[in-house]
């Protein structure tokens, strides 16, 4: 288990620290690396495969006693994941269930920002603004943006990164041997494009819960 520096953002939590760090331990999981020292910065995770990850995610969050703000689909505030889909609205997926309230007020208090999915335009443009204000915050960010495989990330925690002037910090999420890994900070210095390549090779290779981090190629268009 990796120690957190003195200016990141810390929530001491009495119970659930000591009982995610058990849980960890009973799972055989494990955080490696070095947790940079900055008060406020991004972290990406990869590669995210299967709804479980953001059940060891959280572990880690709470071990760490990490204080974190993380973007979410709606329907996740209020709604139990399933492997069915049974609505074609993307903030209605999932199903509803009587504890709904119960589980929104609780992703709220851990940080969760939910995000409608129908109506983001200018999403990012309202988080720069935000989190401008702010003045310490670790933002958790999946930038594949969903469990099925992509051609290429979603370009939030890049304009987020460049335009807060912040480092975003990858973190594998290593299933083959059971850790999160923290690999060392990056800053916005390229195009969207040429970080985005930057990273792919960063987390190239890392077995995440059901298939190993890799782009979909693309495929040319042809008349």
């Amino acid at each position: 288990m990796i120690s957190i520096p003195d200016k990141v953002p810390r929530k001491k939590r009495i119970v659930l620290g000591p009982l995610s760090r058990k849980l960890l331990q009973l799972s055989k999981w494990d955080i490696t690396g070095e947790f940079p020292n900055y008060k406020k910065i991004i972290l990406i995770g990869a590669p995210h495969t299967a709804n479980r990850d953001a059940w060891y995610a959280l572990l880690a969050i709470l071990a760490l006693d990490l204080k974190i703000n993380f973007f979410g689909a709606k329907w996740i505030f209020t709604r139990l994941p399933s492997l069915y889909t049974f609505s074609k609205d993307v903030d209605r997926l999932g199903i509803p269930w009587p504890l709904g309230w119960l589980q929104k007020i609780i992703l709220l208090k851990l940080g969760g920002i939910p995000v409608y999915r129908n109506k983001s335009k200018g999403l990012i443009k309202g988080a720069i603004e935000e989190f401008s204000k702010i003045d310490e915050y670790v933002l958790c960010i999946a930038p594949e943006a969903g469990t099925e495989q992509v051609k290429k990330f979603r370009s939030g925690f890049y304009y987020l990164a460049k335009e807060l002037n912040i480092p975003y910090l990858p973190v594998e999420l290593d299933f083959k041997n059971r850790r999160f890994h923290v690999q060392k900070e990056q800053f916005v210095t390229k195009s969207f494009e040429e970080e985005s390549e930057k990273i792919i090779s960063l987390f190239e290779g890392v077995n995440g819960a059901l298939r190993e981090f890799t782009m979909l190629e693309e495929t040319e268009q042809t008349d």
